[in-house]
């Protein structure tokens, strides 16, 4: 059903800019004006393709909007659809992809002198050479980030939030929770819901990194109540999960077992089988931990009908 509405949205779509382009339609004052229209509303089918964790059909309508920016020569929208399908292919692990979309979209933000578009493209750039390793390289952009996001609250926000994420992995936890606080304070006073919920994710994963599991499970609840608001399904699994691996991870594989059946029935309605798959390899371990054999039977045999794919996407948060 999930793929039928997919390609149903997507031709209904094709069909609107057909009409629109067709010689039958009144003709418009601002042809380039209607394409860079069009390039935005097909931009934001792919973004909330992108909040719920559907990258393949988020990456179909990225193109389609990169596309009509091209055909325009329009190149701000160029850099913004650049760096959004920079970051699909950040999230799914194919590196060389995204670090070519990402670095044409960070040099047309540059040679543009685009504050706003320069510190989005800096903040890509330096998440997937954070990913790649090359500290330094991240370290340098980010602070670039920093200095061209001043105007924009929400950009400077999402740039805290990549430092912290540096911090993390350098295992400056403290720091870390210190731009974590930097970005929340931003995104509670813009009621950026979905962003805030980011935040509390991420501080959960660096108190479970320091054995504080209580704020751990804190910061989880926290994003689950912002995810709620904004019918993040997507996040909300996320979160159960989170919730799940850190009571085991905590010797409590009892109250884990809740966190991870709620997790597997969003993941399952909205028909994400890499997560899926991953909730399944928990659920069979807590039920060997907590001797329950047929539940282990079940859930070993719904691994058996995952088709093996090469997805095994990061989390886009």
């Amino acid at each position: 059903m999930k793929s039928k509405y997919f390609y149903v949205s997507l031709l209904s779509l094709l069909s609107f800019a057909f009409f629109l382009s067709c010689s039958s339609a009144p003709a418009k004052p601002d042809a380039v004006s209607s394409r860079k229209n069009r390039a935005a509303d097909i931009t934001g089918f792919g973004n909330n393709y992108f909040i719920q964790g559907q990258y393949n059909q988020a990456l179909v309508f990225f193109k389609l909007a990169l596309d009509e920016n091209t055909a325009v020569d329009f190149e701000p929208g160029i850099s913004r659809t650049s760096n959004s399908i920079g970051k699909v292919y950040l999230v799914t692990g194919e590196f060389d992809k995204a670090e070519q979309y990402l670095n044409d979209a960070y040099e047309i933000a540059k040679k543009l002198e685009n504050r706003e578009l320069t510190a989005i493209s800096a903040r890509n750039m330096a998440e997937l050479y954070i990913e790649q390793g090359k500290i330094e390289e991240s370290d340098a952009l980010l602070n670039e980030a920093l200095s061209n996001s001043e105007s924009y609250p929400l950009i400077k926000a999402e740039v805290y939030h990549t430092v912290a994420i540096s911090l993390r992995k350098k295992g400056n936890f403290s720091e870390a929770i210190s731009y974590i606080d930097r970005a929340s304070e931003i995104n509670l006073r813009e009621k950026a819901h979905s962003s805030l919920a980011a935040n509390y994710y991420l501080a959960a994963s660096v108190y479970s990194r320091q054995n504080n599991f209580s704020k751990s499970v804190e910061m989880l609840n926290k994003a689950i109540d912002e995810d709620r608001i904004v019918e993040n399904s997507y996040g909300l699994a996320k979160d159960y999960k989170a919730l799940g691996i850190v009571h085991l991870k905590n010797s409590k594989p009892e109250e884990a077992y809740p966190f991870f059946i709620k997790s597997i029935k969003i993941f399952d309605v909205i028909d994400n089988k890499s997560e899926i798959k991953s909730v399944l390899e928990y659920l069979i371990e807590i039920s060997t931990l907590l001797d329950r054999p047929l539940d282990a039977a079940y859930f070993k045999s719904r691994l058996t009908e995952i088709p093996e794919k090469k997805d095994t996407y990061k989390a886009a948060r």
